[in-house]
């Protein structure tokens, strides 16, 4: 699982970055750019929030 969510969080970075660069070029929808935006958010999050507690649980057990 937590392979699955890096892997959607990369694919995500590389999307919005890639209409980010393009966006005068591709017609890329602004759903889609909202969207890739709102994962990268969310996932980011969890990831940070998860390592957190990580930390935490380690420095519980030493």
């Amino acid at each position: 699982m937590k392979i699955l969510k890096h892997v959607i969080f990369w694919l995500c970075i590389i999307g919005t970055l890639f209409s980010m660069i393009y966006f005068f070029v591709a017609d890329i929808p602004l759903y889609v750019k909202l969207l890739g935006g709102a994962i990268i958010l969310y996932l980011g999050y969890d990831l940070i929030t998860e390592s957190r507690k990580r930390k935490r649980k380690e420095a519980l057990e030493a």
